[in-house]
């Protein structure tokens, strides 16, 4: 008991350092931090305008921006007239409004229906048959059934995307009429894709077909993709003849990856002149609902400790 008022006063003492070294590793660090990049920010900077105004020293700013904006004109300008070629045209296109005094569920299941079944009639008119036709499209093309939502409350948003997504399917189905395909065997949507070879300013949108046509409708397909006002391609193509001994017309059944293209506008045009050596700016640090807040700085993840003294200072200290 001779020593007990020492090491109380000793333990103490280390609880005192330990608290101060916690704040200041936890708290005050990371605040000196930021103003220590703070610094190295207005230190780049000053160098950078330092040397824009050596290599600019008896030229006027807004003249060689005039001069570049001039050549950088004409180029836009060409990239949004052949823009207009990269479309879907009206393949995705619905002009149904969403009704105000119906459930969306059940409003939606009776529009698709209307639109199968005008597509099957005219499966049925052109092919004699509903056999020589996929017989649930909406499963070849992704698109809802009722049942996929039962139990739950469904947003114009869900029922607008999937009826594009049908319409699409409608209009893919009566190029394939007009072509005089005489069989679908089957209908495969691919994904959308943004390829960055193009600088994500096309989507595209590849379809998989398996059909059966005679020769000729089959280049008279070709010849009329080749003449339509918008961007079609077919990436591949594979052709095979299983009717040889038929005393028929030739009936080629074909398998081939049939794409369109969007034009997607660049989010923001910078000026490469402005921009080209004072390096790519860090990512935005976005809020909860992904917006992103302009000039706040990234926080590093926090370990174990950092998520301990986060709830100390929040719970203990009242502290925000």
């Amino acid at each position: 008991m001779k020593y007990k008022a020492q090491i109380i006063g000793v333990v103490l003492l280390l609880a005192v350092f330990g608290a101060m070294f916690g704040i200041w590793q936890f708290h005050f660090k990371e605040i000196f931090d930021g103003y220590k990049e703070d610094d190295r920010l207005r230190d780049a900077l000053e160098n950078t305008l330092s040397q824009l105004q050596e290599n600019f020293k008896g030229y006027k700013p807004e003249l060689l921006i005039e001069q570049w904006q001039n050549q950088v004109q004409p180029w836009r300008d060409a990239r949004e007239e052949r823009a207009q070629y990269f479309n879907f045209g009206d393949w995705y296109e619905i002009d149904l409004v969403p009704p105000e005094a119906r459930m969306l569920k059940f409003w939606y299941t009776e529009e698709t229906n209307k639109i199968l079944y005008d597509l099957y009639r005219k499966v049925y008119e052109r092919m004699g048959g509903y056999d020589r036709f996929p017989n649930d499209l909406r499963m070849k093309l992704g698109v809802a059934k009722e049942e996929d939502w039962s139990g739950r409350n469904i947003t114009w948003a869900e029922v607008e995307q999937n009826l594009r997504q049908l319409n699409f399917g409608v209009r893919l189905s009566t190029l394939l009429l007009e072509s005089n395909v005489s069989y679908v065997r089957d209908i495969v949507v691919w994904p959308r894709r943004i390829p960055e070879i193009y600088d994500d300013m096309l989507g595209l949108q590849t379809v998989g077909l398996h059909v059966t046509l005679a020769a000729k409708d089959l280049v008279k397909f070709m010849d009329n993709l080749l003449q339509e006002p918008r961007y079609f391609t077919v990436d591949s193509i594979k052709l095979s003849y299983p009717y040889i001994g038929y005393q028929v017309e030739p009936q080629i059944e074909v398998q081939l990856l049939l794409t369109q293209a969007n034009y997607r506008p660049p989010a923001d045009d910078k000026d490469p002149a402005l921009s080209a050596d004072l390096g790519a700016p860090p990512a935005p640090v976005t809020d909860s609902d992904g917006g992103a807040r302009p000039g706040a700085r990234r926080e590093p993840p926090q370990g174990a400790l950092g998520k301990f003294w986060s709830w100390f200072r929040r719970v203990v200290l009242y502290m925000p």
